[in-house]
């Protein structure tokens, strides 16, 4: 996963998700391990509420066929992109 911040200006963290944990009666934390180019450990939680907006964006024709062809389309030697993040945020 990649991940910009305002305050980290043009750097990109680069990281990897490492558990969902239920966290009261209406929270999910997802717990995010970063590892390029600090080692940090990110915590996002979700709402009861934002789970209809993630359903309607996963089941998105685009999105889908991505998910699919992932699942199935396994590289030997990735390679990564340099920069995919919009620079406008």
């Amino acid at each position: 996963m990649r991940f910009r911040s305002s305050g980290l200006g043009e750097t990109e963290l680069k990281g990897r998700l490492s558990a969902f944990v239920p966290a009261g009666a209406d929270l999910l934390v997802l717990h995010i391990d970063t590892y390029e180019p600090v080692k940090w450990h990110l915590r996002a939680a979700v709402e009861r509420r934002d789970i209809p907006v993630i359903v309607k964006g996963l089941v998105k024709p685009a999105v889908l066929f991505f998910m699919i062809r992932a699942f199935f389309r396994v590289k030997k030697n990735p390679t990564e992109v340099e920069d995919l993040m919009d620079k406008s945020i």
